[in-house]
C-alpha cells in the first residue's frame, strides 16, 4: 500500500513544494510588477495543482478502497508542509503577518501532537469538520496571496485579490483555532475513556 495510486499522488504533491518555493523566491516586492505577476501566477498554479491533487487522492482512496495507514499519515502531512512553506515564503513579501503564521503553525503542530499521542495509545481522533473547512479557506487565501495583484484590472469586474485573500485567511484563522479547541476536547474525552 506504500505505492498505491492515492499515495503516489500525495508524494507528487510533496515534490511540488520545492518548485513552489523557488517560484515564490523570484517574487521581489521592489521588482517589476510584470515579473512578479508572472512568477506569482505560476506559483499559484503549482499551489492549485497541489490542492486539487489532495481532493483527487482522497476521492480515489475512498471510492476504490485504497485507504492505507501510510496514506492517513502522509496525506495530512503533505497539506501541512505545503501550507507551512507557502506561509513562510509570504512573510518576507509582506503579504502575511508573521504572528498569523506563528498561530497557524502552532495549531498544526499541537493538533498533530495530540493525535500522535492518542494514536500511540491505540486511540483514534478522526478529523473534524472545522479542520476540513480551515484547510479549504486556507487554500483559497494562500493561493490568492501568492498571486496578490488585482484580477481583471481596469474593468467593471476588477477583483482585489489581496483583500479577498486576507478575508479567507481570517475565516481560516477562526476555523483553525476553533478546530484546535474541538480536537483538544476530543483528545481529553478519548483519554478519559
Amino acid at each position: 500500500m506504500l505505492f498505491n495510486v492515492p499515495n503516489l499522488i500525495t508524494y507528487g504533491r510533496i515534490v511540488l513544494i520545492p518548485l513552489l518555493v523557488v517560484l515564490m523566491s523570484f517574487i521581489d516586492p521592489a521588482g517589476a510588477m510584470a515579473q512578479n505577476k508572472c512568477y506569482g501566477f505560476w506559483a499559484m498554479v503549482v499551489f492549485a495543482i497541489a490542492g486539487i491533487s489532495d481532493l483527487v487522492d482522497g476521492y480515489y482512496a475512498r471510492k476504490y478502497g485504497a485507504v492505507s495507514t501510510i496514506g492517513k499519515f502522509i496525506d495530512p502531512m503533505a497539506d501541512k508542509l505545503i501550507h507551512m512553506a507557502t506561509m513562510v515564503m509570504l512573510i518576507p513579501l509582506g503579504r502575511l503577518a508573521a504572528w498569523v503564521v506563528v498561530v497557524l503553525l502552532f495549531r498544526e503542530i499541537f493538533v498533530t501532537g495530540i493525535r500522535a499521542v492518542a494514536a500511540s495509545e491505540g486511540l483514534v481522533i478522526d478529523a473534524v469538520v472545522w479542520g476540513k473547512r480551515k484547510t479549504a479557506w486556507l487554500n483559497f487565501g494562500l493561493g490568492g496571496l501568492i498571486y496578490y495583484y488585482p484580477a481583471f484590472p481596469g474593468t467593471n469586474f476588477e477583483l482585489q485579490i489581496y483583500e479577498a485573500s486576507l478575508l479567507c485567511i481570517g475565516i481560516a484563522f477562526v476555523y483553525s483555532v476553533g478546530s484546535a479547541v474541538v480536537y483538544t476536547k476530543r483528545f481529553l474525552q478519548v483519554i478519559r475513556r
